[in-house]
């Protein structure tokens, strides 16, 4: 993910100009980890798909809103994002969530795979996906940027718009609070 700075200003002043290739180019680039981050921040794949979806409208409504002098295309890209998981998860408070009925599938399971390996694998990605979204949104979005995204401290401060301490305390309280959690579901030692 981490791109020249100077090449992502001019792929933004190529799109600017109307260019179709350099939109394509940036949304391949930055795509899956603004996916990633909706998707870890949210727990809901449809919620990941629309933000990420706005995010490269919004891009491409308005190409100049993005001030170099304010930080990197990533963390302006994730901005976006953080704010619409946000305002998305505020309004879907009250949805009521219907059944997976794809995680009955069994035709993704081969005739060489452990079916109680990789029941008990799904079991613990469950369990870490469920401890996860149970972190405070702070901490959640500073694991995420920093452990998943590989985000560095300045970055992810950009992004949360904080200093780089904060980022630092947050990811430390997170790491503690995930720790902790999985502790008590026997997941970890």
């Amino acid at each position: 993910m981490a791109q020249a700075p100077s090449d992502d200003v001019e792929l933004l002043r190529q799109l600017t100009k109307g260019d179709e290739a350099a939109f394509h180019i940036l949304y391949e680039r930055y795509q899956g980890s603004v996916f990633r981050f909706a998707l870890y921040m949210s727990g809901n794949q449809t919620t990941a798909e629309e933000v990420a979806q706005e995010v490269f409208l919004q891009v491409i409504r308005n190409p100049r809103r993005f001030d170099t002098a304010k930080g990197t295309l990533a963390g302006y890209l994730f901005g976006i994002a953080r704010n619409l998981v946000r305002r998305q998860m505020a309004t879907s408070l009250l949805d009521v969530p219907l059944g997976d009925e794809e995680r009955n599938d069994d035709s993704a399971l081969g005739p060489d795979i452990d079916v109680l390996a990789e029941i008990e694998r799904q079991e613990r990605l469950e369990l870490l996906h469920k401890s996860l979204l149970g972190l405070p949104a702070v901490y959640r979005e500073a694991l995420i940027l920093c452990e998943l995204e590989e985000m560095s401290y300045p970055e992810a401060a950009a992004v949360l718009g904080c200093a780089e301490g904060t980022v630092a305390s947050r990811l430390h309280r997170a790491r503690t609070m995930l720790k902790s959690r999985l502790q008590t579901m026997g997941c970890v030692r």
